[in-house]
This record gives structure tokens, C-alpha cells and sequence, in this order.
């Protein structure tokens, strides 16, 4: 992985843990499919989100400092704007609002307490 394949699958991977902090009712996978699998059709594949914490970059995102607002940027840098809009959509849809809080990841490590 390199550049901004790194860039989108640390992005991906923190916001999967953002959505589960605040317990949210779906996850990046629904999010991925809600963007991409129509305009993809038959070329769609999420797969490749099974794998993102294989790559040591990505799983010490955790470790940073970050946003929902940083996770966004990164996601509009790199071309990922479909996702950027069904997650607004997603949380429209199911009522939550967005405030921004600061998620320290020090130490923390996913599907952990």
C-alpha cells in the first residue's frame, strides 16, 4: 500500500471506530456499498475492508489524534466523496447528530474498551 491507499484505509479504519463509539446502526461497509456498489456494478468489491488493519499503518491510526472532521478531509483528498455523502445521509437518516469531539486513540486498540 502506498500513498493514497494508506491515506483512505487509515481514514476507513477510523471511522469504522468512530461509528462504533457512538454506536452507530451502520458501518463502513454500509457506507462503501451505499456509495459504490451501483456506479461500480459489476466491478464492485468491499473486500478489501476486511483486510485494512492488516497493514501496520493503518491499524496505528488508532494511535493519532483525529476527527470525524479529519477523517472527512482525507476522504475528500483521496477521491472518496461518495462515501462522505452517504455517511451524511446515513446519519439524516437515522437522526444523529454530528458534533465534533476530539477521539484521543492513544492506547486504544479496536474492538477493545
Amino acid at each position: 500500500m502506498s500513498g493514497d491507499h494508506v491515506s483512505v484505509a487509515k481514514a476507513l479504519y477510523q471511522l469504522d471506530f468512530y461509528l462504533e463509539q457512538i454506536d452507530a446502526p451502520f458501518d463502513i461497509y454500509d457506507l462503501y456499498e451505499e456509495a459504490y456498489r451501483e456506479l461500480r456494478g459489476k466491478y464492485y468489491d468491499e473486500s478489501w475492508l476486511d483486510h485494512l488493519d492488516d497493514h501496520p499503518h493503518v491499524r496505528e491510526s488508532l494511535d493519532e489524534n483525529f476527527t470525524l472532521q479529519t477523517i472527512v478531509d482525507a476522504l475528500l483528498r483521496t477521491g472518496h466523496e461518495p462515501v462522505v455523502r452517504a455517511l451524511m445521509r446515513s446519519f439524516r437518516r437515522e437522526q444523529i447528530s454530528v458534533t465534533q469531539r476530539f477521539i484521543d486513540g492513544a492506547s486504544r486498540q479496536k474492538g477493545r474498551p
